[in-house]
């Protein structure tokens, strides 16, 4: 019970922390440009401690869930200078993009980690691990060993080599005959082995195994920065691949979870370990930066559209009309949000899980 509160209260900071780093984007670039800010927060509700430096409060409140950061002049007319209403468009322009654009790059970050800590970027025919019950074990393989023939083809010490012997067991029929020889302090042995039949779950096919993994190494520094700007753009593609299946289809709505639903699964998951817990930064991180420039009201891609609008016309929209504007779309918001937590709630207590994450 203690450790489920725990790990419910992991992924409630790192969702705090996910919103916090977007909103601290907005307070960083206001800051640069010379606009006001009245209080910067992290968390939502009453205020647990604050102090006041330079004229802007700083709070830390009672529910971790986020934060936020108000401007001088945000949503009405002030004569302050300072006031984001008196700002040229392109200091408004970059303080809105500047929240979502540290979520890319917070996600950025943590793809990165992933790939240097735990992603392989190459495999070798070493064997890395034996498992328990599975023919490699009973027929004597064990860790270190370098395989070198498959049913007389000659494996490579690389990646090649990796695929060229997978391929080979996946083709023979399961509980076939398999001729291998491998290397070991030096040594040549010959070795036969029957492969099992192995489910595999993202096909449903079943194919050959004989129950080894092999040795690897993991993405360099370089290599995971150049690296990871490719993965998120590929993510990135399925993630808006996915919102147009669901604004314009209705494909995935059952499995669109809101805050509850995001921190069951984040709780779950976190159990796994470090690379899991990066997974959900990078996965959350990157889908808040890429629904927050939808160009909807309350959102920072709706206030983007209103200072496009407004440097077209080259004359500011009334901040009291655009307010009133974010305020419907915030109502909204806040009622999807009931509703999505409601949903939640619902399929946790009736056991049906929580399949997505939006």
């Amino acid at each position: 019970m203690i450790t489920n509160i725990l790990y419910i209260l992991l992924a409630i900071v790192i969702l705090g922390l996910i919103i916090t780093v977007h909103e601290f984007g907005h307070y960083l670039v206001g800051r640069l440009c010379g606009i006001g800010i009245v209080e910067f927060s992290v968390g939502f509700g009453p205020r647990l401690i604050g102090w006041k430096r330079k004229g802007i409060q700083y709070s830390l409140r009672a529910v971790p869930l986020g934060g936020y950061c108000a401007f001088v002049g945000e949503d009405e007319r002030n004569d302050d200078p300072r006031a984001m209403n008196n700002q040229p468009v392109w200091k408004h322009f970059l303080t809105v993009l500047a929240g979502p654009f540290m979520n890319f790059v917070l996600a950025f970050v943590a793809c990165a980690v992933m790939l240097n800590g735990f992603m392989l970027a190459e495999t070798f025919p070493v064997i890395d691990q034996v498992f328990d019950g599975m023919p490699a074990q009973e027929a004597g393989m064990l860790p270190g060993d370098r395989i070198v023939e498959v049913e007389g083809v000659e494996i490579s010490n690389d990646g090649a080599g990796v695929n060229r012997m997978v391929s080979a067991i996946k083709a023979t029929e399961p509980g076939s005959p398999v001729r291998m020889v491998i290397e070991r302090n030096g040594e040549r042995i010959d070795l036969e082995l029957k492969t099992v039949a192995v489910l595999d779950e993202e096909t449903g096919a079943s194919h050959g195994q004989i129950g080894i993994s092999f040795s690897g190494r993991t993405f360099t520094l370089g290599e995971s920065l150049r690296y990871a700007g490719g993965y998120m753009v590929t993510t990135t593609q399925s993630m808006l691949n996915a919102l147009r299946g669901l604004f314009f289809h209705g494909e995935g709505l059952k499995e669109v979870t809101g805050t509850v639903g995001i921190i069951a699964v984040v709780s779950e998951l976190a159990r796994d370990g470090l690379y899991e817990v990066l997974w959900l930064i990078f996965i959350i991180s990157l889908n808040l930066g890429i629904v927050n420039l939808l160009p909807l009201p309350a959102l920072d891609g709706g206030r983007l559209v209103f200072l496009i609008v407004e440097a077209v016309r080259r004359k500011p929209i009334p901040p009291e009309k655009e307010g009133m504007v974010h305020g419907i779309g915030l109502a909204l918001v806040f009622g999807l949000f009931i509703l999505l937590t409601f949903h939640d709630i619902f399929r946790l207590v009736t056991g049906g899980g929580v399949k997505g994450l939006m």
